[in-house]
């Protein structure tokens, strides 16, 4: 009859059936509340479900478990409930989408937390909290591999009769469906939320950040994300057993990194302790109480804390202090520098060094070679020879350059080492990167060089004589900065002939580097008589330096030459050799009507220094016609003016 009743009441399409159903459930029996309840869930009225949710706390345990298992049902009810009038009405609606786990209706949660009613948003906040506890949890599981309830079997702590165990299958597919609509949900409360919840919000934005493609994770990479601050202050703090998660994946950010140090040395709880070594690679051999003692007692993160640690330790220990930084999971550049502190410390322990080294060898290939580098130092030379040979191994970048600098005082046989690995190279390299090291790097390298290369002048001097003009003018440029001019004086001279005035030219001026007083007269004489009015004026700056007097009289006529740069140099020459013409000639010349020759002059009395025609120049400053020439004569009397006021300076 009851049966009959109900189906009556469920086809009837009078709201008055809603009404009748609704008093029927608030007030009939428990077994005639089931009924009721399923003929509520099957008749599908909207107004019908909303007094179901609003009876849910006073209904039955069973009722409740039913109500759960159809919530399905309820979407429509509970989103009219979310925007009802009435806060209690409200406030039930949010409670069933967390108990029930509809992430779909996450939005109804949205809209309740910016209400000002302190009541709802508070609802709304826990509401959003117990779904993400509930996200992380069951993921967690899934991750560990338990079964959530396969058959009869199972752990029950993690459930109730309000919450019966799904399969692990059908957890999963939920969790696929239901998860973006809660990340969605959380990350966009966390932007927009402006209230007084903000940390419910930030717990369960965290409690969701337990894999790298969490939408709440990707706050970290928003530009101007309202939770992004928030968010970043608290994963730079210690964290809670259930934010390892999020605090490991934040450690990896790079506004991060720096923090994540300093803040695991503060970790002090022992859930939060098991949790980390738990997810990361402290944790050896099964050994978690060893692996926290570890933590608490030695957590080598900061400099201070490092030495103060290592200084009552003894040198052995050094090496098992290595075993735990390269385990411990931070870039292998900051392992490195806190290496180097426990090689310094065990420097009088060739054992424990050794260790060291091995530690940092045992890296892939691409890792900081920072450490294997330092050990190029180490006083015991076996060590040196297998650094050398780690670093030829690995090949980092500049690794030659590195190589070639340890060959100035490295013992014979790690030079031997780097001779077989780069020598056959050791040339071509240098000769690539010479245009881009500064000047002492090169030449300390370019030394290097040669005493590993025994044909490195040979290689030079073929250079010297053959390729393009830019290579031989290169070739020049290295002879001439490691000092082999001398060396190579054959080619040199062979080079004054060549057919190029530029090589002329800059061979001619390299002439002068010789020491010995090997260049031939006739050479001279030749060079001397050059077409190449460059060539002649180098010339004359060689005679200059080896103070050849017998050429005053050649120097004589060129000084009234009509190349501008060979006249100056030759009056400069004159000047040097005490010839009591230069005087005269350099006057003649800066009273010359061609412009450059008047510049030329300039040059050389401010190379000579006779200030006694310092009149000449400031006329030129006063009335040149070539406004180059009078820019130079000011720039001269400028320059002479500094050194006159620096002399006083001095003696004042």
């Amino acid at each position: 009859m009851l049966a009959q009743l109900i189906s009556a009441l469920v086809e009837s399409k009078n709201e008055a059936a809603d009404d009748v159903l609704l008093e029927a459930l608030r007030l009939g029996s428990l077994e005639e509340k089931q009924v009721v309840l399923s003929g509520l869930i099957r008749r599908k009225s909207v107004r019908g479900l909303i007094g179901v949710v609003e009876l849910y706390d006073s209904l039955p345990e069973p009722r409740q478990i039913d109500v759960l298992s159809n919530i399905r049902a309820f979407h429509s009810a509970l989103r009219e409930c979310g925007r009802s009038d009435k806060t209690t009405l409200r406030m039930a609606a949010m409670k069933l989408v967390a108990l029930g786990r509809q992430g779909k209706l996450a939005y109804v949660l949205s809209e309740n937390l910016h209400s000002s009613d302190e009541k709802l948003s508070k609802a709304a906040a826990e509401a959003l909290v117990a779904l993400a506890r509930w996200v992380a949890t069951e993921t967690r599981n899934l991750h560990k591999g338990e079964e959530s309830g396969v058959g009869d079997q199972g752990p029950e702590k993690n459930y109730s009769p309000l919450h019966p165990r799904p399969h692990t299958r059908d957890l999963y597919n939920e969790l696929i469906e239901q998860r973006p609509e809660i990340e969605q949900s959380v990350a966009r409360a966390l932007d927009v939320h402006r209230g007084k919840h903000g940390p419910e919000l930030l717990r369960a934005t965290l409690l969701l950040c337990d894999w790298p493609r969490s939408k709440t994770m990707s706050i970290l990479h928003t530009a101007k994300h309202g939770g992004q601050s928030p968010m970043v202050r608290r994963l730079q703090q210690p964290p809670d057993s259930e934010h390892v998660e999020a605090f490991l994946l934040g450690a990896s950010h790079g506004q991060l990194r720096s923090h994540f140090g300093s803040v695991f040395s503060h970790v002090n709880e022992a859930p939060v302790l098991d949790a980390l070594l738990r997810k990361t690679h402290w944790l050896k051999d099964n050994q978690l109480q060893f692996c926290m003692h570890q933590v608490n007692r030695g957590v080598w993160w900061a400099d201070a804390d490092l030495l103060h640690d290592i200084e009552r330790r003894p040198a052995e220990d050094a090496a098992r202090i290595g075993e735990w930084l390269a385990v411990s999971g931070t870039h292998d550049v900051v392992q490195d520098e806190r290496m180097e502190l426990l090689r310094q410390h065990a420097r009088d322990d060739f054992d424990a060094r050794l260790r060291l080294f091995r530690i940092a060898a045992r890296r892939k290939r691409g890792s900081s070679v920072q450490l294997i580098g330092s050990f190029l130092t180490d006083p015991d030379e076996r060590l040196v020879r297998m650094a050398a040979r780690e670093i030829v191994r690995r090949r980092p970048a500049e690794f030659e350059n590195l190589l070639l600098q340890l060959m100035t005082n490295a013992p014979d046989s790690v030079r031997r080492v780097i001779s077989r690995s780069i020598g056959q190279v050791g040339f071509e390299n240098f000769w690539l990167r010479f245009d881009r090291l500064d000047r002492a790097t090169r030449k300390a390298a370019g030394r290097a060089m040669l005493k590993i290369l025994p044909d490195a002048r040979t290689r030079l001097s073929r250079r010297l004589l053959s390729g393009t003009l830019q290579q031989r003018v290169k070739a020049m440029q290295m002879a001439q900065e490691l000092e082999l001019v001398d060396a190579l004086k054959d080619t040199f001279m062979r080079l004054c002939t060549d057919s190029n005035p530029r090589l002329r030219s800059k061979a001619v001026a390299a002439l002068g580097e010789i020491k010995s007083d090997v260049t031939p007269d006739v050479l001279l004489e030749r060079v001397l008589n050059d077409r190449d009015a460059r060539v002649r004026a180098n010339a004359i700056e060689v005679l200059e330096a080896a103070h050849k007097t017998q050429y005053v009289p050649l120097l004589a006529e060129r000084a009234r030459n009509s190349h501008n740069r060979e006249r100056a140099n030759a009056i400069k020459a004159m000047h040097r050799m005490k010839v009591g013409t230069a005087s005269g000639q350099l006057l003649n010349m800066l009273r010359d009507s061609r412009s450059e020759h008047r510049i030329s002059a300039m040059w050389a009395l401010k190379q000579i220094g006779w200030w006694q025609l310092l009149n000449e120049v400031g006329q030129i400053a006063k009335s040149d016609q070539n406004l180059r020439a009078r820019r130079y004569a000011l720039a001269v009397l400028r320059s002479v003016a500094e050194v006159l006021e620096a002399e006083k300076a001095a003696v004042g």
